[in-house]
């Protein structure tokens, strides 16, 4: 059983409180209230249910990878509905559980919130940060975690492509993106592979010379492969590098795919 507490009466939100009491259908725990001095207390009778935090040392990597679809699942459910708010979900490990057939469910809250909480999409921060959390310490779930902080980078907030993120993949050998110069001087594509692969003026140095311009740094930024994703990393350049027009911090490595827009300085280039 989980218990909470409630300051007055008239933070219970009755019309959420109403809608848990059939919440089991979009995997909500139903919860009951009574009156506990001049607060409300909320009982939710979980003992029918297994504690994802008490299980996940034992889970497999798929199988943790299942659980966390099975939420993005409940989410897509539950978000557009006007009775309750996915920012009084509460959104920690031992507050998901699990029925005997695997399937996921989470405690709501039924408190009234603040006007300016009501569209705040806090909860999809809380959203990455479980499913990190469910995954970090598992064999092989740092590689999905930098899975899903390329995704996030790219996507974030977009559920479908986040469930295709939450896959043990492989890279194939023979995967490579193209740059595809938008504003340079002449016309300039560089195919890019596994090997790290330098971006810059210097004919000697870089491996992708970008001529007939003096705001690129001789040897400006690398994009590169970690066995994850491919990324660009600034190297302390003059004029710094963007990714979708966000400036990089130099010397880190900023996840990039197919569709992310790169400048090195005021030169762009497409990844296709």
């Amino acid at each position: 059983m989980r218990e909470f507490l409630l300051n007055s009466e008239r933070l219970l939100d009755k019309d959420a409180f109403h809608f848990l009491e059939n919440g089991e259908e979009k995997g909500l725990i139903p919860c009951d209230w009574i009156r506990f001095n001049d607060r409300i207390k909320l009982v939710y009778f979980t003992d029918s249910y297994e504690n994802l935090g008490e299980r996940l040392p034992q889970m497999s990597l798929d199988e943790i990878c299942g659980v966390g679809k099975a939420l993005l699942d409940r989410i897509k459910g539950l978000e557009g509905n006007h009775s309750i708010s996915l920012e009084n979900l509460v959104w920690d490990v031992d507050s998901i559980y699990l029925d005997g057939k695997g399937r996921v469910y989470g405690l709501c809250l039924p408190a009234v919130l603040p006007e300016e909480s009501l569209n705040s999409q806090i909860y999809m921060k809380r959203v990455y940060a479980i499913l990190e959390e469910m995954l970090e310490h598992t064999e092989g779930g740092r590689e999905v975690c930098r899975q899903i902080e390329f995704q996030k980078e790219r996507e974030f907030g977009d559920w479908d492509s986040l469930q295709g993120a939450l896959e043990k993949r492989m890279p194939e050998e023979d995967e490579m993106i193209l740059l595809k110069g938008v504003n340079t001087p002449e016309p300039q594509s560089f195919r890019i592979g596994h090997e790290k692969y330098r971006i810059g003026t210097d004919g000697e140095q870089a491996d992708g010379v970008i001529s007939g311009v003096n705001t690129v740094s001789p040897v400006h930024a690398v994009v590169g492969w970690n066995d994850i994703s491919f990324y660009v990393m600034d190297l302390d350049s003059a004029n710094g590098t963007f990714v979708n027009d966000q400036k990089i911090a130099p010397m880190s490595q900023v996840p990039i795919g197919k569709g992310s827009v790169l400048r090195f300085a005021d030169c762009t280039f497409n990844v296709e």
